[in-house]
């Protein structure tokens, strides 16, 4: 798993570019101030090529530590006190072997060391010192990487957790306010129907068309309010009975002079339907149309096929009204969001508005 930490960390598509510049840059400065130093200290300079080979193998072995020997051995757990030391020193061992094998190609005399013991005072205890540099520059190049990726995932946990929070706290409150709303919503719709129930009872004897008016409205209230499943869905039967009422409180508000031709069929039982789409369609007629002509009856037919798809067809005469007063309406707009939430590619609903009169047909699979 380190491992991988620290090679996402090097090799991230995000910063792969602006690392790998980092790192040319930091090279090439640290290779000018070397040669720098040997160049002014009075030393020989070796030719670009051998100088390529040289700093290749320590760029090789910082990174082979960085990268892959030290998350190794920290992979191990435990055994990493055991296991980081041997395999360090076998890297310094591999180092000074593939070194001597350079120095043997590209620096040694024409006539050759003249003895081993040359060998080692010239070469080999300066490489070892040096492979150790390298090694130990490495080990923390890996501790400062290592260090700041585990800050910057704690930074990340710590902001996800205190948005986590944020969320859950808003989650809540939203909660507290819904309970309260539901509370109030059961509350006052109760004083309204007992309130509504009086008034039918009280003033029965003086009209009855006006009492039988409450009781259709506080039928069509309960409906509106709770009569859904816990899909939010209601029987298709129990919407066309709320159409029946709304018609008939209608004809009651205008001495039964309003002309309509209302019709219900289903082919199939107990066909469900999220409430008061039939009804926002109704009520638009009554609203915007013209039902006094006793040779323009308005149209609500209603039909429900053997494969349980639903056809609301709907025409009126309209009213003289103003165009920007009918648009006011936002029953329309609303209906259409809550089909696209409800019947997404399951319904198709078209208009005719002509000059005088509308048309809404409605189709959908339940």
């Amino acid at each position: 798993m380190t491992m991988g930490l620290q090679s996402s960390l090097f090799f991230s598509p995000k910063i792969e570019l602006k690392t790998f510049l980092r790192h040319v840059i930091g090279w090439s400065i640290f290779i000018v101030y070397e040669l720098t130093f040997i160049l002014f200290s009075g030393g020989h300079i070796s030719s670009p090529f051998d100088i390529a080979c040289y700093y290749a193998l320590t760029i090789v072995v910082f990174y082979f530590h960085a990268l892959i020997l030290f998350p190794f051995g920290i992979r191990s757990k435990a055994r990493s006190l055991i296991v980081i030391p041997i395999l360090v020193l076998f890297e310094i061992v591999v180092y000074l072997f593939l070194k001597y094998c350079l120095d043997f190609i590209l620096s040694i005399p024409a006539d050759g060391f003249p003895d081993e013991l040359s060998y080692i005072r010239l070469l080999l205890v300066p490489n070892i010192y040096r492979g150790i540099y390298f090694v130990g520059f490495s080990a923390l190049y890996w501790s400062i990487i290592r260090t700041s990726t585990f800050r910057r995932r704690a930074f990340d946990s710590e902001t996800k957790q205190l948005l986590i929070q944020k969320e859950n706290a808003e989650l809540e409150r939203n909660l507290a306010q819904a309970m309260n709303a539901y509370l109030q919503q059961q509350i006052n719709p109760h004083l309204l129907f007992n309130t509504l129930t009086f008034i039918h009872n009280t003033y029965y004897k003086y009209s009855k068309a006006a009492s039988q008016c409450v009781l259709l409205l506080v039928d069509i209230m309960r409906f509106t309010l709770d009569d859904v499943d816990i899909n939010g869905r209601t029987t298709l039967s129990r919407e066309v009975e709320q159409i029946e009422n709304f018609i008939e409180i209608n004809q009651l508000r205008f001495d039964h002079e309003l002309q309509i031709d209302f019709q219900y069929q289903s082919d199939t039982e107990s066909p469900v339907i999220i409430p008061l789409v039939l009804l926002t369609l109704t009520e638009n007629v009554f609203k915007h149309g013209y039902l006094r002509k006793k040779d323009g009856h308005a149209k609500l037919h209603i039909s429900v096929n053997e494969r349980n798809e639903l056809t609301f067809s709907s025409w009126n005469l309209k009213k003289h009204e103003p165009e920007v007063k009918r648009r006011r309406s936002l029953g329309i707009k609303n209906l259409i969001k809550r089909l696209e939430h409800s019947y997404k590619h399951q319904y198709d609903l078209r208009m005719v508005d002509e000059e005088e009169s509308f048309g809404v047909e409605l189709k959908m699979q339940l």
